[in-house]
């Protein structure tokens, strides 16, 4: 088991003009119960652990080096957290342009279909990492993290917002 969870946050746009370090800390993900309220009003998305298959998920889709489809897990900028080098935390971003871009490809998303065409892929990817087997159960959760996080990048689209990305482990 990896024990590496990825968190996306709504922010405004202009939030991103801030310094990585202010975009860390200012991330709900360290605090219990802002995390919790972020989670239930929809500004956070949490995919604990198995974010590496919605990356094969999603960036495969559309083949490789698809302009957008790299970016709805882990592309876009990365940033380190901490410039002296005392930590190797990073932290990601996607513009709002980004995530207009992002939402609009994941309109035709079909997240059940793309999982059963590739779970072959999906379950060597899962082997690399994990001792868990592939199974009908792990691929109804990946289809729920996946459409969850479809509606994430659509409300963050609508209301013209950015993504920061949280990477943990």
């Amino acid at each position: 088991m990896t024990g590496v969870d990825m968190y996306w946050q709504r922010v405004p746009e202009a939030d991103l003009a801030g310094s990585p370090r202010r975009l860390w800390d200012g991330s709900p993900v360290f605090d219990d119960a802002a995390c919790e309220r972020a989670l239930a009003d929809g500004t956070l998305r949490a995919v604990p652990e198995h974010y590496l298959l919605l990356e094969v998920l999603f960036a495969g889709s559309a083949g490789p080096g698809h302009p957008v489809a790299g970016l709805v897990v882990s592309g876009g900028a990365w940033h380190p957290v901490d410039l002296s080098g005392a930590s190797d935390d990073e932290i990601g971003v996607l513009t709002a342009g980004e995530v207009r871009s992002v939402s609009e490809f994941l309109r035709e998303t079909q997240p059940s279909s793309w999982i059963a065409q590739r779970e072959g892929e999906l379950a060597a990817v899962l082997r690399g990492y994990s001792t868990r087997s592939w199974d009908e159960l792990l691929a109804r959760r990946l289809a729920r993290h996946a459409d969850g996080l479809a509606e994430f990048y659509h409300r963050a689209a609508a209301d013209g917002e950015a993504v920061v990305k949280v990477l943990l482990g």
